[in-house]
């Protein structure tokens, strides 16, 4: 039997951005029915947590609810506690760059050589009901974040050799394309509804399941350092990696993507804090815009990788402004570094006929800015720099900004 359900909706004090709606459900009476309590906890969770989501998808509920179960004569947990329990259990805010040194805000290689906002649009202001405002996606590209060193011990990680490795001595893939050791065709599926079925020229070329592995599990130095340098860039920030809590295991928080001419692509999102499933992540953070205040940001990172790469071999990113259909391409360039927002819509654009059978390599982080203190402003990625940034260009919808 259950007793004393007390719902809570107030935000969480110590943890910025939690939705704070918990339901503390004391339970008893187990053990005087022989039964198991902590299978009896487990499957009643299950069988509220499924109601719970039949409310979300019926629109009887607006946002999700964390269940927090507990004896009734244990001591009562606190409304932290239990999110706390809830972050540390799945891994929600679990940093990927604590110890990093603090950045010069002179660096630099913190310094983009072009910030693009497309995709404007009125939005809900989440902390005040009612009201609306102008929110734009952005994309940024960093051209010095990289040095030479560590972009080859990367490109070296992606295709699995030792970082120090000089040469491809162990494939050659100008000649033959990704070494089928390491990538598999139908193996790119780093979103939701990716799919693996064979388009009109063949899956496009992605990391094979053990390579996914060796480059999120495994310990790389590089990747390590390159992490650290993403801790300084978003100093302001507690910066994760996708947990698993938030989309399930189909998408990893790290990929590397090989295409070639020939591949096929569509645009797609990679991520919406506004769509995620029902999840831990979701009883804990809802669901919100990308962008809005004090909420964690939704955001990728992709590297491009290449030792060399030719204009005439094309294969840009190309991104999309919905309402007016315009586009905007970043074309490869070795170690350039292209921050994006999940909710854009964006695409992979395959090399050109005269870029042969060569690959065009990149590596992607899917990452989460958590706020650092209560009512953080999450628009900002600058980080103290804005100065020394250039101006946004505007794209398409982006522009109504101005008017």
């Amino acid at each position: 039997s259950t007793s004393n359900i007390f719902p809570s909706s107030h935000p969480s004090t110590s943890v910025p951005g939690a939705l704070g709606r918990v339901v503390i459900i004391d339970v008893h009476g187990a053990a005087d029915m022989n039964i198991d309590e902590s299978d009896f906890i487990t499957e009643l969770k299950n069988g509220m947590s499924q109601q719970i989501d039949d409310y979300l998808y019926s629109g009887q509920l607006s946002q999700p609810v964390l269940l927090a179960f507990q004896c009734a004569t244990a001591k009562s947990a606190t409304l932290d506690e239990i999110i706390g329990k809830e972050i540390l259990d799945y891994g929600l805010r679990d940093g990927v760059t604590r110890g990093a040194a603090q950045a010069n805000h002179d660096d630099a290689s913190f310094i983009p050589s072009r910030h693009i906002k497309v995709d404007g649009a009125m939005i809900q202001t989440i902390e005040s009901p009612g009201q609306s405002h102008f929110d734009t996606s952005s994309v940024i590209v960093f051209d010095n974040i990289l040095d030479d060193s560590l972009r080859r011990r990367l490109l070296n990680v992606v295709k699995g050799y030792p970082e120090d490795a000089t040469d491809d001595i162990f494939w050659d893939d100008v000649k033959d394309g990704p070494n089928p050791d390491r990538w598999m065709r139908g193996g790119l599926m780093d979103v939701v509804d990716s799919k693996s079925d064979e388009e009109e020229d063949g899956p496009c070329w992605g990391l094979s399941d053990d390579a996914v592995m060796d480059i999120c599990f495994n310990d790389h130095k590089a990747i390590n350092e390159f992490e650290a340098k993403l801790g300084q860039l978003f100093e302001d920030f507690i910066v994760t990696t996708l947990p698993e809590a938030v989309l399930g295991d189909c998408v990893s928080p790290i990929t590397a993507n090989a295409p070639c001419h020939g591949d096929s692509f569509d645009f797609h999102i990679d991520a919406d804090p506004m769509q995620v499933p029902p999840s831990p992540w979701a009883d804990v953070f809802g669901r919100y815009p990308n962008r809005s205040k004090e909420k964690p940001r939704f955001v990728s990172v992709l590297l491009y990788l290449n030792n060399d790469w030719a204009e005439e071999w094309g294969a840009p990113t190309k991104f999309l402004d919905p309402p007016t259909q315009e586009c905007y391409e970043v074309f490869p360039q070795p170690g350039r570094c292209v921050i994006m927002d999940q909710d854009i819509s964006h695409t992979v654009v395959a090399p050109r006929k005269e870029a042969g059978k060569r690959p065009r390599y990149s590596m992607v982080w899917k990452l989460i800015l958590h706020p650092k203190k209560a009512g953080q402003d999450m628009t900002d990625l600058s980080c103290g720099r804005e100065k020394l940034w250039p101006e946004p260009q505007l794209l398409g919808s982006a522009i109504q900004q101005e008017l």
